[in-house]
């Protein structure tokens, strides 16, 4: 019976703990909530798989150890995916659930829109400057890529060294293929110094007050822009008390450390404002070329200079000197003394201005400008030297003491006069002397300082000289308005004539004429035009009459080169015109220079002469008085039939060469001065130079002489 029990109690002990087990088995999985399936795009950050979802075990407590296996995903191809969740609890039950990944290719949107640029501009570098990093300053934007900037290709290139304007393209592509492109410019310049601008000869009369010396200056540098007030004035060589020519001197330093100095001279004169002028007489002279003796036609400075010498003395107030350009070269009594003997006689005959022509070039203008600049010793002008229109090329910057225009009291009339050389007459200068500088328009340059004189220096009278004869600059001075004379230069004509009122004259030329102008003067001082003329001997006594004050100071000039004056070398066996002489002129550069051709210019040719006539050294200047260089150079055949079928020209050929025998394909030597050599194209485009070191004149000189060892007599032949 205890045994039956027992049996009994362990079959139903076996069946509870059964029934335990299956309840425990269904009771205690794990559970895993918010699984869903995703879609996801080729190109997306990859899906997390966690988010929304968590696990529990059958007691409810949290599972953070869930496995996420996407091994059958394929993240880069388009399709359906499994992907499987696994979670095991503590209890070591386990439970594996899976979603459905949908794997879609990327989309594609359509972008019609370009990027775009930000910061293409300009860019502005002054040499010496840090460079300038355009690449940094510039940015590309997309609306769907963004910032894009580190994309961009640069072409071009830029030389940081070398001035110029170098162009940049800037070219952006967006991810969808849009391009944009554009260019801009970096502008490379010269450090250039900073600019001092109004400048003048300042002209003061003893007893005004004192000169205000920054009236219209200005000062610009173009990093630092307006700097006028930086101006440095230095007046210490000024001496307001006594009659002369100082120096004063403005200086300007820009941020750079760029000193800048321009130099000015103070004009300082006496004048007596109270007395009440009533009549003007103005003289004037153009284009004398050394002309200081009396010459057949040519008076001599000694008669013009009798007239208005007589003029001042009586009538100091009253008496106006003028000169229009070419004043110096061309005769061995100015030439000898590189134009210092006349620079001394104009000053005894009270000349008020001196213009620039263009054979003021001829020794180099320096020369010139020499006897103007009173920081230097030596004979010294006392007149201004005028060309308000010269300037340095590629500038509006006039050489140190060449000034725009001159401000004459006389008695209580205040006069203007403005001084331009012709526009284009560089063409008229050898090329060499001329090449630094240009001449700007004379009708713009003289309107200009008409206005200034008017507005800035209530001046009464306005004369202007312009060395040249160009209607439209007549017409228009004459249209002006203020102005009340206009002379001329250059052509050598006696012109007389009225435009709209206004007299408009030149005087010949090698003092053959004086011109002359007769004004009354009104109370306030508004001229009236009484009479305009050109004198000769016939017209007024006292120019036959020399001045004896002015005949000594010429007689020191020419006892010191008498024998240049007088003594003969040869005697004209024929009268030679100036084409003949031209021709034996091109066949002496010839042999000058050992060249198979020799050319010679018509216009180097300035006189003739007579049979029997004495030939002096002075003579040699009067025919050909430019001084110019021989040149030789090695030209083709084509250039040098060119050159001889010139109507300006004349040549020579060796003995043995005809023009007939000029092969277009050979090269010749052709020898001629440097005025041809720089202003005929013919010759621009050749290397092969041969420099003698011979000037025309004299290689004309020492043929005469070489002849004069076997004969007295000069024959062309």
């Amino acid at each position: 019976m205890k045994i039956a029990k027992l049996i009994l109690l362990l079959v139903v002990l076996f069946l509870i703990q059964g029934c335990e087990s299956q309840n425990n088995t269904q009771l205690g999985l794990p559970q895993i909530d918010g699984l869903k399936n995703i879609e996801y795009t080729i190109g997306d950050d990859l899906p997390n798989y966690l988010d929304g979802v968590s696990a529990v075990d059958y007691l409810g407590e949290s599972i953070t150890n869930i496995i996420i296996d996407d091994q059958e995903v394929d993240y880069q191809t388009e399709g359906q995916y499994n992907v499987y969740y696994k979670v095991e609890d503590s209890y070591g039950s386990k439970i594996t659930a899976s979603i459905k990944v949908q794997v879609n290719e990327e989309a594609q949107t359509i972008d019609y829109i370009a990027p775009y640029f930000e910061g293409v501009r300009e860019f502005y570098y002054y040499i010496g400057q840090e460079v300038i990093d355009y690449e940094s300053m510039i940015k590309a934007y997309d609306n769907i890529d963004g910032d894009i900037s580190e994309n961009i290709m640069f072409s071009g290139h830029v030389n940081f060294e070398l001035t110029g304007d170098y162009e940049i393209t800037v070219t952006i592509y967006d991810s969808t293929g849009n391009r944009t492109v554009e260019r801009f410019v970096v502008h490379v310049y010269d450090n250039e110094e900073p600019i001092i601008s109004g400048y003048n000869r300042i002209y003061f009369y003893i007893g005004d007050e004192n000169p205000d010396y920054m009236k219209l200056i200005g000062a610009y540098d173009q990093e630092d822009g307006d700097i006028t007030h930086a101006v440095v004035v230095n007046d210490e060589m000024v001496d307001l008390n006594t009659v002369g020519i100082y120096p004063l001197y403005y200086k300007i330093t820009d941020s750079f450390g760029h000193e800048v100095e321009q130099v000015v001279a103070v004009q300082v004169e006496e004048n007596d404002d109270s007395v009440n002028v009533d009549d003007l007489n103005v003289f004037y002279i153009n284009d004398t070329h050394g002309s200081i003796l009396e010459n057949d036609d040519e008076m001599g400075l000694s008669r013009i200079g009798n007239v208005i010498l007589d003029e001042y003395d009586h009538n100091p107030y009253e008496t106006l000197f003028l000169s229009g350009g070419d004043l110096l070269q061309g005769n061995v009594l100015s030439n000898f003394y590189y134009g210092a003997s006349m620079i001394d006689m104009f000053n005894y005959m009270n000349l008020d201005v001196f213009v620039v022509g263009n054979h003021e070039f001829d020794w180099g203008i320096e020369t010139v400008i020499e006897y103007f600049d009173p920081t230097t010793l030596g004979t010294k002008a006392e007149y201004p030297l005028l060309a308000a229109n010269l300037f340095y090329k590629d500038t509006e910057k006039r050489p140190d003491f060449v000034d725009a225009y001159a401000i004459i009291e006389k008695g209580d009339l205040k006069i203007g006069v403005i001084g331009t050389i012709g526009s284009g007459l560089e063409s008229s200068i050898s090329k060499s002397r001329v090449e630094d500088y240009e001449f700007q328009s004379p009708t713009y340059w003289t309107q200009y300082y008409t206005d200034i004189l008017i507005n800035e220096y209530q001046v009464d009278a306005i004369f202007t000289i312009n060395h040249a004869v160009d209607s439209y600059y007549n017409e228009q001075m004459a249209l002006n308005g203020s102005v009340d004379a206009v002379f001329n230069g250059h052509t050598h004509r006696t012109e007389l004539s009225l435009i709209s009122g206004v007299p408009v004259l030149q005087a010949s030329s090698n003092a053959r004429a004086l011109g002359y102008l007769s004004y009354v003067v009104d109370s306030s001082n508004k001229l009236s035009l009484v009479s305009y003329d050109n004198l000769f001997r016939s017209d007024d006594t006292r120019l036959l009459t020399p001045h004896p004050g002015l005949e000594a100071l010429i007689q020191t000039y020419v006892d010191q080169i008498e024998p240049l004056l007088n003594e003969a070398i040869l005697y004209a066996a024929d009268s030679y015109d100036r084409i003949a002489l031209t021709k034996f002129m091109a066949e002496v550069i010839r042999d000058a220079a050992g060249a198979d051709i020799g050319i010679h210019n018509s216009g180097g040719t300035r006189d003739s002469l007579v049979s029997g006539q004495a030939i002096t050294v002075a003579t040699t200047y009067k025919i050909f008085p430019f001084d110019n260089q021989i040149i030789s150079v090695y030209i083709k055949g084509n250039e040098v039939m060119s050159l001889l079928y010139n109507s300006s020209v004349e040549y020579s050929l060796k003995e043995g060469l005809s023009e007939f025998d000029i092969d277009m394909d050979a090269y010749y030597w052709v020898a001629t001065n440097d005025y041809v050599f720089g202003n005929y194209d013919e010759f621009q485009v050749y290397n092969d130079i041969y420099y003698p070191g011979v000037v025309d004149r004299v290689a004309f000189e020492d043929e005469l002489r070489e002849r004069a060892e076997t004969t007295t007599q000069f024959i062309i032949d």
